[in-house]
């Protein structure tokens, strides 16, 4: 696997409770300077307000009912996280990457959104 190009970036920070909602999202083409990537490395940053209750990332891929990927921190401070999302099922194209956020008990929050294509 080789790290392709940035495709999105976000560092507005947002927070969330413990029902899990959508803060940010990302248009992306799988297709990039006619290369067609194999996986997104999908970067974020996270951390609770309370380390009793963590915080989680779901990341989705346009209107799909269950996330590619889950990340998680108990973390009171800013972290970075990251996943590795294979998306060969995807047909070349527009998609929406979603990032929802939510916490076991307290707040979360999200700083960091960053979508790298991996070729």
């Amino acid at each position: 696997m080789r790290l392709g190009q940035i495709l999105a970036y976000d560092d507005t920070q947002v927070s969330a409770g413990t029902t899990e909602e959508e803060k940010k999202y990302a248009r992306i083409s799988t297709k990039g300077a006619g290369i067609g990537f194999s996986a997104l490395r999908v970067v974020v940053s996270l951390w609770t307000d309370d380390a009793s209750y963590p915080a989680y990332v779901r990341i989705y891929i346009d209107d799909e009912s269950s996330p590619r990927a889950e990340l998680s921190s108990t973390s009171t401070s800013e972290e970075t996280k990251e996943a590795i999302i294979n998306i060969l099922d995807l047909t070349p194209g527009i998609h929406v990457v979603r990032l929802k956020l939510y916490s076991g008990g307290g707040t979360a929050y999200n700083e960091l959104f960053e979508i790298w294509g991996v070729v």
